[in-house]
């Protein structure tokens, strides 16, 4: 299977083991039980956004790495790459932000947006 095409649960296990963790380790680090860590690695359930933001920073890869590949919506770095100029321009972060953000549902969307309207209202 070509690694851009491997699953959110292949890609954690196998960073996983190559850290020389178990499953209880990484779940503990996350402050969940370990079966739900197993439901991420088997594809029972997806890590929400804080997981993925945590599961990143743990085994030291990009949190879009960590996103489902199969979703209409997801937006990998080599898409941004491709894209259009301004998006080239954003930093590494700016871009992960983007690509957290297309993971999101539309409430969710919606509420960042209010958030981010309200920290904007605050810094001016």
């Amino acid at each position: 299977m070509a690694a851009d095409k491997k699953t959110v649960g292949e890609k954690l296990r196998e960073l996983r083991e190559s850290y020389d963790l178990t499953q209880g380790q990484v779940a503990e680090a996350l402050n969940i039980n370990r079966s739900s860590y197993t439901s991420y690695e088997i594809g029972r359930s997806q890590p929400n956004l804080d997981a993925v933001v945590k599961l990143a920073h743990i085994f030291k890869v990009p949190p879009e790495y960590l996103l489902p590949q199969d979703s209409q919506e997801s937006l990998s770095l080599r898409d941004i790459a491709r894209g259009d100029s301004l998006l080239q321009t954003l930093s590494k972060d700016e871009r992960g932000l983007i690509v957290l953000y297309r993971s999101l549902d539309s409430d969710a969307r919606a509420k960042i947006r209010e958030e981010m309207g309200i920290l904007a209202k605050k810094q001016s």
